[in-house]
């Protein structure tokens, strides 16, 4: 057998190939002036067209063959190969098609039969240069035209795709002809278990793109783990779609500040897109269920940032409207395809990506004016239709004469899209229309129960509608509403692509990888007499008295700037950028002010900036987003993302806007000083996660939120998420029944109601005296039964408009209770909440934000699993217990004062650095569990140890969540610093 080596390794691959269709020539057939095999394409081009070829006999006579393949030369230089596969060239007047296309139905024979015609060839050992012989492993010809190359390494011989990298990169000349930009469509390097990708070759800037399965190609019981390109990828029919559909130059778009005009400017460069392995394996997928299922289903599609979502959905809706059942099919399977994403200015990059695939003019038709121009192009069954969910309520009511139409709908962050009326709107405005008009165009012989059972199954799955929904965060919802159910009972989504994935490729970045816990230590004094308060309310008010004092705001500013100032503002080739999250939009103008005063201060050649939506009063002055930039320099006519390009503004303060959906790769670091958890929580700080040319790392620091909740946050969505089970409708009889308990309620009242609501031209007068008789009732029960009830229907409200999305089930009864409770829940006197005011009698005594851990915030795969949407809480009204404010204010300060104790902790600490037991337990190799508990059992004795020394403090730490919190503080301490 011998040893193994390279040679073998090409033998097998060529093997498979020659198996799925391709023809083995010599590398001597091979032009290297004109960069084709000469045979192959002149015996195509007679085979499939020769009249064509006869014109052109006729044109140029003997030198028919030369001056017709230097044509072809000179187009690919000069079009680029995909070009001229898909359109030809024209020579003398005569078109030349130089490859054919699969038809998307089997009627036309002729079709079928130039389809047939296309060869394809495998040159082993390609001398592609008229310099010197250097050669490619392999490159692979469609009609004799150079598609792709290949470099290839057998991991037995000691080399790995990394050589292959290698190889492209300093010894094939990006200069020569064959390997110019566009001439092929990819270069492969290849090993035994992995595949990477290019297709510009740049010499050491070439950039590499992985074209692995997963993380890791899973193991081939038959073979190489690499075996599906040549297998799959690589075939005829493969390549063929790939060419006509997939590969694509883009024109990409970015904006950079410009230093010498000091402005930002729009930058374009030509970029080769061709599909990465996921994005073509969720589009056939798709492919192949759609033909099998037909139109009604739902697909969802998780997706993570770096994924080349744009691009996904863009080849996804042009495949869908060129789809049919089986070959013979003359219909389409769909009529229409709508693009929806969930941004009221849409979405820029995602219209353009979608018009840029289009091939042919008039595909796409973006809504970029009124509802109006939705609904002729509705009417008109264009073939794309991109538009925001917000045009859909406006004409959701006036689209009737849409029945045996068909539609794809495509949803860019199904999540916000999908939730709550917008999808109601949605399904009502495409709904079959079944409904007979008379004369007035109102409903013919249709009743009421009609109406309600049409509101049923318009929010139900729909017989003429899919929808494809891609995002990277799904939420139970989504998971029950798009997923797919399993025989687990779990929900699932239809692809993955996992932040996991994304992050190990190097299209995203690790976010958690450097985290910086602060927390603040506070005591509070308090004066005039002792008063009895809400316990809940006093202690919120406490806080937000602490965290809105100008002394707290102050020492966290002067800790973000310096972190701003020695670390930031260095990353990136000096450009990065950091954003600071507080928790309202009043602390934007607080932390917006005193950040400006205190760079003043510095002397710093840079300011910040704020976003939030709407109005804020402030310093006896009402202030926006635009008056507070616009003062600090900003010009009117430049927005937040183009003001933080300019170097004069390095940071941006958010409460809300800018969490998510802000793409700004220059953002290094994020100072946060907001609770966020699950969803939110990832949103948020994947702000960070854009790659940028000389960013290698981020940074979080975190004034409030505890490390192992972030992990957990991310752990959802790291891996794909499911959902562990699905939610069960009969809870919303349960909630009936529990309603009409309360005698409060009379069939009467409801039918009256309803009967006025659904009746067409009617008035909101006549819908008031139901609703005012049951308040009436409701006001005579105690306080406690009239919250029990309030907070009871507002669970059956929130339950059934989240049930009724996902389940098909009609009873009338239930959607007629609906309508009223709904309204009923709006009619009912809201309750009295009377605000605490504690500024005058207590005040901030003493301040210390302390760094307490920093390091990497690791996260475990596995998935996450996610549990039902749609669980009612519990109802009742949670009663405020009455205690002295003194009181109140001393358990604040032993909990938040504790770390005060600077001396008392510091002793504490050295005691615990000194024991020899201890240390040899957290150098071994033993379970952080094990440490942990033996670092409590010393801390404990530490504890006992010094009572007599400081009885204070040791009755604080009696205290479960006091003890809780020191015992991690100082554990964190301690691995952080025992080195």
């Amino acid at each position: 057998m011998g040893s193994p080596n390279e040679y073998r390794f090409e033998s097998h691959i060529e093997k498979g190939l020659n198996e799925s269709g391709y023809t083995s020539i010599h590398f001597e057939k091979y032009d290297r002036d004109l960069c084709l095999i000469p045979s192959e394409v002149l015996e195509f081009v007679r085979s499939s067209q020769p009249n064509e070829w006869d014109e052109l006999i006729n044109q140029y006579g003997s030198e028919v063959q030369e001056r017709v393949l230097g044509r072809i030369s000179k187009e690919i230089e000069r079009r680029g190969i995909t070009d001229v596969l898909r359109k030809g060239i024209k020579d003398r007047g005569v078109h030349l098609d130089l490859c054919y296309f699969e038809p998307k139905s089997g009627l036309n024979e002729e079709h079928k039969r130039l389809y047939g015609l296309n060869h394809f060839s495998v040159v082993r050992q390609l001398h592609y240069s008229k310099l010197n012989e250097n050669s490619i492993d392999m490159g692979l010809f469609l009609n004799g035209l150079p598609v792709v190359t290949m470099e290839l390494k057998n991991q037995l011989t000691g080399q790995s795709v990394n050589h292959s990298k290698k190889q492209y990169q300093r010894d094939r000349d990006p200069k020569e002809p064959l390997l110019r930009f566009q001439r092929c469509i990819v270069h492969f390097c290849v090993d035994n278990d992995e595949v990477w990708m290019t297709t510009r070759l740049s010499g050491d800037k070439t950039r590499f793109l992985p074209y692995n399965k997963d993380i890791k190609n899973p193991p081939n019981p038959n073979g190489y783990k690499s075996h599906y390109l040549w297998d799959d990828i690589l075939t005829p029919p493969s390549l063929l779609d790939i060419i006509e559909n997939f590969v694509h130059l883009s024109i990409e778009k970015d904006k950079e500040w410009n230093d010498k005009t000091k402005r930002v400017e729009e930058t374009t460069s030509k970029v080769l897109i061709f599909p990465r392995y996921h994005q073509l394996d969720v589009i056939r997928s798709l492919r192949r269920e759609v033909i099998k299922e037909g139109v009604g289903h739902n697909y969802l599609i998780q997706h993570t940032t770096g994924s080349g979502k744009s691009y996904s959905i863009g080849w996804l809706s042009h495949l869908l409207t060129s789809l049919y059942r089986s070959p013979t099919d003359t219909n389409r399977i769909f009529d229409t395809i709508i693009v929806i994403t969930d941004r009221k200015v849409l979405d820029s990059q995602l219209q353009y990506t979608i018009q840029q695939l289009g091939q042919i003019k008039g595909v796409v038709n973006p809504v970029d004016h009124s509802s109006k121009q939705l609904l002729e192009f509705l009417e008109k069954g264009k073939d794309i239709i991109i538009t925001t969910i917000q045009k859909f309520p406006v004409i959701s009511e006036r689209i009737s004469s849409l029945n045996g139409h068909t539609f794809g709908v495509i949803i860019d962050e199904v999540h916000s899209s999908q939730s709550g009326e917008n999808s109601k709107h949605l399904k009502k405005s495409i709904s079959q229309g079944e409904v007979e008009l008379d004369e007035d165009g109102e409903p013919k012989d249709w009743t009421l129960e009609d109406e309600i059972r049409e509101e049923i199954r318009s929010r139900g799955k729909q017989s003429h509608v899919s929808f494809f929904g891609f995002t990277g965060t799904p939420k139970p919802k989504t998971l029950e509403l798009f997923g797919r159910k399993g025989g687990d009972g779990q929900f699932h989504p239809f692809h993955s692509y996992t932040m996991k994935q994304s992050i190990h490729e190097g299209f995203t970045l690790d976010v958690l990888k450097n985290y910086t816990q602060y927390k603040r230590y506070f005591r509070l004094t308090q004066h005039g007499e002792d008063v009895e308060l809400p316990e809940d309310k006093v202690t919120k008010e406490i806080f937000n008295l602490v965290d809105s004092d100008k002394e707290t705001i102050s020492r966290k500013v002067s800790i973000i700037l310096d972190h701003f100032t020695l670390k930031t503002v260095k990353t990136i080739g000096g450009r990065g950028r950091g954003m600071v999250v507080v928790r309202s939009r009043y602390h934007c103008v607080l932390f917006f002010h005193e950040m400006k005063r205190q760079m003043k201060e510095r002397g710093l050649h840079f300011s910040c900036l704020t976003g939030f939506s709407g109005t804020i009063k402030y310093g006896g002055r009402e202030v926006t987003e635009t008056i507070l930039n616009t003062e600090n320099g900003l010009k009117h006519n430049i927005s937040i993302p183009d003001g933080l390009k300019d170097p004069h503004y390095r940071v941006l303060i958010v409460s809300n806007k800018f969490q998510t959906g802000f793409d700004e790769p220059l953002l290094q670091s994020m100072y946060v000083d907001k609770k966020l958890g699950g969803v939110q929580c990832v949103q948020t700080l994947s702000r960070l996660n854009r790659t940028k040319n000389g960013k290698t790392e981020t940074f979080v620091l975190d004034f409030v939120n505890d490390p192992e909740k972030v992990v957990e946050s991310f752990g959802d969505y790291y891996e794909s998420t499911y959902l562990e089970g699905e939610t069960d409708p009969n809870k919303l009889y349960d909630l009936q029944t529990k309603i009409r308990g309360f005698y409060l309620i009379q069939k009467e009242d409801i039918d009256e109601f309803v009967t006025e609501f659904y009746k067409s031209g009617s008035t909101d007068e006549r819908l008031h005296p139901p609703l005012d008789r049951v308040v009436n009732r409701w006001e005579e029960l105690p306080e406690e039964e009239r919250e029990e009830f309030r907070s009871t229907i507002q669970s059956f409200v929130r339950l059934y408009g989240y049930v009724s999305q996902i389940i098909s089930f009609e009873d009338v009864d239930l959607e007629k209770e609906f309508v009223f409770l709904k309204y009923l829940n709006k009619k009912l006197p809201k309750r009295e909440s009377e605000r605490i005011d504690i500024t005058e009698i207590v005040d901030l005594d003493s301040l210390r934000i302390q760094k307490i851990s920093e390091g990497s915030l690791e996260l475990e795969g596995g998935g996450g699993g996610l549990p039902p949407g749609g669980e009612v809480g519990q109802s009742g009204l949670k009663e405020s217990q009455l205690d002295l404010l003194s009181d109140i204010i001393k358990r604040v300060n032993d909990l938040y004062g504790v770390n005060l104790e600077s001396e008392e902790v510091q002793k504490i600490k050295d005691v615990i650095f000194d024991d020899e037991s201890l240390r040899q337990v957290m150098t071994s190799d033993n379970s952080d569990r094990t440490k942990k508990d033996k670092f409590n059992q010393i801390l404990g004795k530490v504890l006992i140890s010094r009572v007599n020394d400081s009885l204070d403090f040791y009755k604080k730490m009696e205290k479960p969540e006091v003890r809780k919190y020191v015992s991690d503080s100082m554990y964190r301490y301690y691995t952080s610093h025992s080195g």
